[in-house]
């Protein structure tokens, strides 16, 4: 009789509806591959590479896991994780969203699931009618805006200011749109301009219209204060009505999306990631790369994809563009028909992620990548010294500019100990 092969599957996938698609996704997957036995752990987002990197050294890592687009390539150098491009091109390499695929000297080392665009705008419509304010477009806008709609158990604007990855998300999307960058195309750190210290202002004056609790919110939190109904102006993923229309229906009923708004670069830069499974190597842990690959390839394509995708519609953008069209269409029955937050969250236009923001340019309008992809950023994230510099900021009241200089000067370090390595 051939042993039973155990293929570990982690992931960060922690919403029940999530968590049901996989067990259901699981039996059907087992059922049909009788010799294969998956045994999935699911952790919180920001659990899950401390999780990852506990497993290292003892070289037990999981057959399948969550992997970000700038942890790849220092997991593909140290040999962790596998080589994938024959298996994407067995699933339709010209499928997948232009970009979505984070690359190591053109080779794939992990393979999408979903994308999330965490540049969208959501605001109570009835507390901006009640005032006569218009949906805001641009920093100066928004700012008085949020001001206009604070008071009376009202906050007008939230975000994160926690020592956490969404803070790093969020500021770098606001630097971004101020023009910033946080490497050149020569992988030189940049993090000390102009664009930085903008945001930085700009983030340390939205504090006065913001909950007291910030100084430690990360993803949930920008979803359960606006659940509360105490909020009027929210930046976030579009998790957001997904889960106000299954949880607070009078709220969804107020809640409308638009474009993030316009910076002083002249655009709003989304921050658009994608989240990715990896296969990790013998030599890292793995026991049956075989069955592991099979198991991930049932998981993310075809129906079950949709599936995944519907479980937080429309937050969960599908990475195959033969799987997107439809889904939009069927997932707004999931909000009485209202197609706009499918378009806002599918709109990935003019977005950057970490890990392909070294070099970009904006201009009239539009973001320019470098075709550069930073093998050093995702240390920089991981140690979250975006988030530390919002926090100096934000909560300590540093000036903008020493801030941005400290920050430079962390991630110059960080880049030298990965070079001396």
């Amino acid at each position: 009789m051939a042993q039973q092969q155990v293929v570990r599957f982690l992931h960060n996938e922690t919403d029940p509806p999530s968590i049901e698609f996989y067990n259901k996704a699981i039996a059907e997957f087992e059922k049909e591959n009788p010799g294969i036995e998956i045994q999935m752990e699911a952790v919180g987002t920001d659990a899950r590479l401390q999780k990852v990197m506990a497993t290292i050294s003892a070289k037990t890592m999981p057959e399948v896991f969550k992997i970000l687009p700038e942890e790849v390539p220092e997991f593909a150098k140290r040999g962790y994780i596998m080589k994938l491009d024959d298996f994407v091109d067995q699933i339709g390499r010209d499928d997948f969203v232009a970009g979505s695929i984070a690359t190591v000297d053109g080779a794939a080392y992990s393979v999408p699931y979903t994308m999330g665009n965490f540049s969208v705008l959501f605001y109570r419509k009835d507390l901006l009618d009640a005032k006569g304010i218009a949906v805001p477009k641009n920093w100066d806008e928004l700012k008085a805006a949020a001001k206009a709609l604070t008071g009376n158990g009202v906050y007008g604007f939230v975000f994160p200011a926690g020592k956490n990855r969404m803070t790093s998300i969020f500021f770098s999307s606001l630097m971004w749109s101020a023009g910033g960058t946080y490497f050149d195309k020569d992988l030189n750190v940049t993090f000390n301009n102009p664009g930085t210290i903008k945001a930085l202002q700009f983030m340390k004056d939205m504090k006065a219209y913001a909950p007291p609790g910030i100084a430690s919110y990360s993803y949930n939190d920008m979803i359960n204060s606006y659940m509360t109904g105490t909020v009027a102006l929210d930046i976030y993923a579009s998790r957001l009505p997904a889960n106000a229309a299954a949880n607070t229906p009078d709220l969804f009923a107020k809640t409308e999306a638009a474009p993030m708004p316009i910076g002083p670069a002249g655009l709003a830069v989304h921050y658009v990631s994608p989240d990715s499974f990896a296969l990790t190597t013998p030599a890292a842990g793995s026991k049956s790369p075989e069955a592991a690959q099979k198991f991930l390839k049932f998981i993310i394509t075809g129906e079950r994809l949709k599936d995944f995708s519907m479980t937080a519609f429309p937050h969960l953008i599908p990475p195959l563009k033969s799987v997107q069209a439809e889904l939009i269409k069927d997932g707004s029955v999931q909000l009485d028909n209202r197609t706009e937050f499918a378009e806002q969250a599918f709109n990935t236009t003019n977005a950057l992620d970490f890990d392909i923001e070294a070099g970009a340019t904006f201009k009239d309008g539009k973001v320019t990548l470098s075709g550069v992809r930073n093998p050093y950023i995702g240390p920089i994230i991981a140690r979250d010294i975006p988030a530390v510099v919002v926090q100096r900021v934000v909560l300590q009241g540093e000036d903008p500019a020493a801030a941005a200089a400290w920050g430079a000067k962390q991630m110059q370090q960080i880049v030298d100990d990965l070079k001396s390595n």
